[in-house]
């Protein structure tokens, strides 16, 4: 018995259970052509879509060169926060040749953060020609 106590309180110190959200096919300093696939990896919360209430629950967010968000607002829609809000899990990006810093944002079903934020961390990658 002390040894799954033991087992299980390391599990938990390291944070195994927590809720996060990242890239499931992409790092840090990838170069890859277009178009690629971007895959979202969510864990200790569910997708569901924009709209929809869902105890924890969201629908992702991708944001492209993007430095600062306001984690109080919904997230703005435009070419660089891009919305999945029918739930969709993974996206094709085009994008012309260059450097690019991404990162993933759930928001709830009002494309607004949740307290805290569950944001990936930000991921460099180059596309080549």
């Amino acid at each position: 018995m002390k040894i799954i106590i033991t087992i299980l309180s390391i599990f938990l110190s390291l944070n195994t259970f927590s809720e996060k959200v990242y890239f499931i096919n992409l790092q840090d300093g990838d170069e890859v052509k277009s178009p690629f696939l971007v895959q979202f990896g969510l864990s200790g919360k569910g997708v569901a879509p924009a709209g929809i209430d869902v105890p924890n629950t969201g629908h992702h967010h991708l944001l492209i060169n993007v430095d600062e968000i306001d984690y109080s607002l919904p997230i703005p829609a435009s070419k660089q926060h891009l919305h999945f809000g029918l739930g969709q899990t993974e996206t094709t990006l085009d994008l012309i040749p260059g450097e690019y810093k991404l990162q993933l944002v759930l928001g709830d079903k009002y494309h607004i953060p949740h307290i805290p934020p569950l944001v990936s961390k930000s991921i460099k990658v180059k596309v080549l020609n």
